[in-house]
């Protein structure tokens, strides 16, 4: 299935339309379900999102005790570290807003190993959610086609029993643990977010079917799905 592409001016257009969308999908799954279920990721193009629902009058839009909030990757650092994407996605919105400390479902990453962090995290998945896909995932899109932390040629991308896994990126000489494609394409909707200049080359190589096989173009999403882009990362 191939994303619905909506293009924006630049990244400020883009992250205004995105936080609608998000609050959108957001008060209809509380509508319908009583509870929405969301991954975040990380990356500079979702903090400014994160940032913009921390803010008035975003803020106030969502009723925050019925979030069920998750990370879709993360590497296995402390919480407190930088690279850490709770500790991001914590500075610029969880620490502004009337979210349950228990909603928000960070990886234990404490426990040091990734395999146990990976088997805690879809323990903690399987009981939060009880089966039910997530209402919303959200995703970057790196230069060499990854999302989450599937990156290519990496044995996270042939996982489909079990809905978190870890992995090493040897590039970044870093274990992380990831979703799998299972959980991302069960979502209800998908978001893959394309920011600037840089991603130009990589969006012009898929939408030209350039290159095969890359991970994002192995995203088969049953649900809504989109890429967010700006001008420039749509730019060729």
């Amino acid at each position: 299935m191939k994303a619905e592409q909506k293009i924006m001016a630049d990244a400020t257009s883009l992250i205004a339309a995105a936080t609608e969308q998000f609050i959108t999908v957001a008060r209809s799954a509380i509508a319908k379900r009583g509870v929405f279920y969301v991954a975040l990721a990380g990356g500079s193009t979702p903090k400014g999102l994160y940032q913009m629902l921390a803010t008035s009058p975003y803020s106030s839009q969502i009723d925050w005790s019925r979030v069920q909030l998750f990370f879709g990757d993360e590497r296995c650092v402390l919480p407190s570290h930088d690279d850490s994407n709770f500790k991001m996605a914590s500075e610029a919105m969880l620490n502004s807003l009337p979210i349950p400390e228990a909603n928000v479902h960070r990886m234990p990453t404490e426990l040091g190993d990734a395999e146990d962090i990976a088997v805690r995290y879809a323990e903690t998945m399987a009981k939060v959610m009880q089966n039910q896909p997530f209402d919303l995932v959200l995703l970057g899109l790196g230069p060499d086609g990854h999302i989450a932390s599937l990156f290519p040629d990496t044995p996270a991308l042939a996982v489909t029993d079990s809905m978190t896994t870890p992995l090493y990126v040897e590039k970044f000489a870093s274990w992380r643990v990831t979703m799998t494609y299972p959980v991302i394409n069960a979502a209800r909707q998908v978001i893959v977010f394309i920011a600037g200049e840089a991603k130009a080359a990589i969006v012009s190589d898929i939408t030209n079917e350039t290159v095969t096989g890359l991970p994002v173009q192995r995203l088969a999403p049953q649900g809504e799905y989109y890429w967010y882009m700006d001008a420039a990362a749509a730019g060729q």
